[in-house]
């Protein structure tokens, strides 16, 4: 069984291109998955775009549809309501990111490989059911001596030779997290950072329900892949009340890419194409997986020990850290 679960956030095209499958669906099963292909292959070609009535008319015509009734069907809206009927059902069921799986009761999130299904569907196939509580998502590796050490091209502040590592799973949309970094964050980082004692590692954890949020971290992102990371993340919370109100927000965004220096062509197109979305959602799925609480989230690590931190004791945590 398929599910349609558009993640409008992310991908503000997911939930048109959802209906139209849903349309193409009307004309028979094997029209489904034909448009469902379709989508698949030339997602680079639709996503971003305004007005995908006509284009995907044209692919409706190339796979040899009714065009007329596939045309109607999706200028009336009227698979509207399948799709947010079939994204709440997921949204109940737990799934906060795509592409989520169940089999029968096991639920596999993310693009697993094929040794992860192997397992879970031999494992139902035995009658099994999974644990009440899902098996904990690493969250960084601790160990300097592994592959990876820097997970992936996460943002970091401060040396790689530090004694403790500090990883933050922030919201750039969440009042708290802006207060932080505000009022907290200068004097720990003048204390920890610059002298070469902490390392901070950033990912992103945006509540389910901060729209803004996600395409805050897409834009931090893609003022990364600039070098401008940092100045990015720090204008956005220093004018969270403005981008996060805003009518236009990615006009807004590029607006500060433009402030920033930054080649502006390159930050919209990276932007507009989603090229750092599957990052934020990478590290969002982490910290769902994990059933973090909001953030902002702090864990420190020094070597193979890590915890997690609460936000009013991280001084006194990373003192204890470096007293070890």
């Amino acid at each position: 069984m398929f599910v349609q679960h558009p993640l409008d956030s992310i991908h503000p095209q997911a939930r048109q291109a959802a209906e139209a499958s849903l349309c193409a669906a009307k004309q028979g099963a094997e029209a489904f998955w034909a448009m469902h292909e379709r989508l698949f292959e030339t997602a680079s070609e639709w996503s971003g775009q305004e007005d995908l009535t006509e284009r995907f008319k044209g692919y409706a015509t190339e796979l040899g549809l009714d065009t007329d009734a596939f045309v109607a069907c999706l200028e009336s809206g009227e698979t509207a309501a399948q799709v947010q009927a079939e994204y709440e059902r997921g949204e109940a069921a737990g799934v906060r990111g795509v592409p989520a799986f169940f089999i029968n009761d096991w639920f596999v999130s993310g693009a697993q490989p094929f040794e992860v299904f192997q397992q879970v569907i031999e494992a139902a196939l035995r009658g099994e059911h999974p644990t009440p509580t899902p098996t904990p998502v690493p969250i960084f590796d601790p160990d300097p001596e592994r592959p990876g050490y820097t997970y992936g091209g996460d943002a970091f502040r401060g040396s790689e030779e530090a004694e403790i590592v500090l990883v933050e799973f922030v919201d750039f949309q969440s009042p708290e997290n802006r207060e932080h970094f505000l009022e907290e964050w200068p004097e720990l980082e003048k204390e920890y950072v610059e002298p070469g004692k902490l390392r901070l590692i950033v990912k992103h954890f945006p509540a389910a329900d901060h729209t803004q949020g996600f395409e805050a971290a897409a834009a931090a992102e893609c003022a990364g892949q600039q070098g401008a990371f940092w100045p990015m993340h720090d204008l956005l919370f220093q004018r969270q009340e403005d981008w996060s109100q805003a009518d236009d927000i990615p006009a807004t965004l590029k607006g500060y890419a433009a402030e920033l220096g930054l080649d502006v062509d390159a930050f919209a197109a990276c932007l507009d194409e989603g090229q750092t979305a599957e990052k934020v959602m990478e590290d969002f799925l982490i910290a769902q997986q994990n059933q973090f609480p909001p953030a902002p989230q702090f864990f420190i690590f020094k070597g193979r020990q890590g915890r997690h931190v609460p936000l009013d004791q991280l001084q006194q945590v990373i003192e204890q850290f470096l007293a070890q």
